[in-house]
């Protein structure tokens, strides 16, 4: 009887042992996830008339302490993008440049994790994944015109996750791939020029995020 309870025990053990790494995996998915989105949303800010200078000091504020603290949530403190991402987002909002480029939205519209391998001490992780990615956003200035761009890609990436403070987060990426996945939906809005942001901001406005990025995500 001991036997059979001993044996019991050590498979229990084991069981265990397979769950907690596998909610490991998915802690270091979530991580990659987040680092991935954070990247794209360097810049980023609500504006009506296509310049941060009509951001108030403190919304600019706010809005740069805001991205900050999510580089900081996804990003090692040595990995180099962690400090070069905030003076880019820094920039952006600070800046009295008349030429746009400006995301209405953007995100990861599906991802494929191909392997992630923990160390046996559970504090790095080697993630291969496959990510479709899109931004859509406008671009262009008052003297030119605007224009709508809709690229979605689909990149191949090994990154390095390592734990830091208890928590997963970006070391570095050993290799990125990326290819265009899809020809948007309504490239007719694309091959547009508008006259003024607010017009081409509606045109953007007029696409479905899903429709035109359906036939990029993994079937």
């Amino acid at each position: 009887m001991g036997g059979v309870l001993a044996a019991a025990a050590v498979c229990t053990g084991g069981a265990a042992v397979v769950s907690d790494r596998a909610q490991e995996a998915k802690n270091v998915q979530r991580a990659f996830l987040g680092a991935m989105e954070t990247q794209m949303q360097i810049g980023c800010y609500p504006s009506e008339t296509d310049s941060p200078a009509d951001l108030t000091e403190r919304e600019r504020t706010e809005l740069q302490t805001a991205y900050t603290s999510r580089v900081e949530q996804y990003y090692t403190e040595e990995n180099p993008c962690r400090k070069r991402y905030i003076a880019l987002n820094e920039g952006i909002l600070t800046a009295a440049d008349p030429n746009v480029e400006y995301s209405e939205s953007c995100g990861a519209a599906d991802c494929r994790f191909d392997s992630v391998r923990l160390s046996a001490d559970r504090m790095t992780a080697v993630v291969q994944a496959q990510i479709v990615v899109w931004d859509k956003r406008i671009s262009g200035n008052p003297e030119q015109g605007f224009s709508v761009e809709l690229p979605v890609n689909r990149d191949t990436i090994t990154a390095i996750i390592k734990k830091e403070n208890g928590a997963w987060k970006l070391d570095s990426i050993d290799s990125r791939t990326s290819l265009l996945a899809a020809v948007p939906a309504n490239d007719e809005i694309c091959r547009e020029r508008y006259p003024t942001f607010q017009m081409a901001r509606q045109a953007a406005n007029s696409i479905n995020d899903q429709t035109y990025i359906k036939e990029a995500r993994f079937s």
